[in-house]
């Protein structure tokens, strides 16, 4: 069964989307700030290509005039913030009006390195695999803040990101990191490792009830959702067929 998010425990799902109007969301956010931790809220809006990324997280979480700009660099200035009002507290950020970056070719790289982020931040290991104890752990997650898409349509796109895996339970999109490479980070749950492929074969033949079954199959969601995700697999298989040709 998959344990419901948190963002005030230090284990995943790592990043989740949800809607603005999800319960969970006002209650987990008012726990941690009880807890004493942070809530930082960020503009999808902004957020048009990886460059604009890069200069939203670097100016709402004042990072030092070093930070990279590049993917490697998020991960390193996340899993090491020191921003002001930062006391080593557990961290949640928030990305509102997020519904744009749907269509966002970056959003799996995007994904994947907030889930890398967090998993650093949450469980601090060393080399091999051992807790870090000269670094302090805090709960850090990221949440993707809808106002009128389905977090199930986002599933396909997010899966494509590097080792990265997802589930689907009450209405929202949790992802987490592939056990091989990123160990001690998940519980016992139902998780699915990208990309998406298993239902291609379907997708191009044009069997689209079949496909909506095998989706349905592997990753435990409604044949609504399953919807969402094959219409996103769909459109990816056909933007790679026209690039092939």
């Amino acid at each position: 069964m998959m344990p419901k998010p948190t963002l005030t425990e230090r284990r995943s799902p790592w990043v989740v989307f949800t809607s603005h109007a999800d319960p969970w969301l006002a209650s987990e956010t008012a726990a941690l700030v009880q807890r004493s931790g942070l809530v930082l809220r960020l503009d999808g809006r902004e957020m048009r290509d990886p460059a604009s990324v890069f200069r939203t997280f670097a100016r709402e979480l004042s990072f030092l005039g070093c930070f990279g700009h590049n993917w490697d660099a998020l991960v390193d200035c996340l899993q090491d913030w020191h921003g002001p009002g930062h006391g080593n507290q557990d961290l949640a950020i928030l990305i509102e009006h997020a519904d744009h970056l749907l269509k966002s070719d970056f959003l799996g790289p995007f994904v994947s390195v907030l889930a890398q982020a967090a998993w650093n931040s949450n469980l601090r290991l060393d080399a091999d695999g051992e807790l870090d104890e000269w670094r302090q752990r805090i709960a850090q997650h990221f949440v993707f803040v809808l106002d009128r898409t389905a977090p199930a349509a986002f599933t396909e796109t997010a899966a494509r990101g590097m080792d990265v895996a997802v589930a689907l339970a009450d209405s929202r999109l949790l992802l987490t990191l592939t056990d091989v490479d990123w160990p001690r980070g998940d519980p016992a749950a139902p998780w699915t490792a990208g990309p998406l492929s298993f239902a291609d074969e379907e997708i191009l033949s044009g069997t689209t009830v079949k496909a909506v079954e095998t989706f349905r199959h592997h990753l435990g969601c409604s044949s609504h959702e399953a919807l969402y995700i094959l219409q996103a697999r769909a459109e990816h298989l056909h933007r790679e067929h026209r690039t092939a040709t």
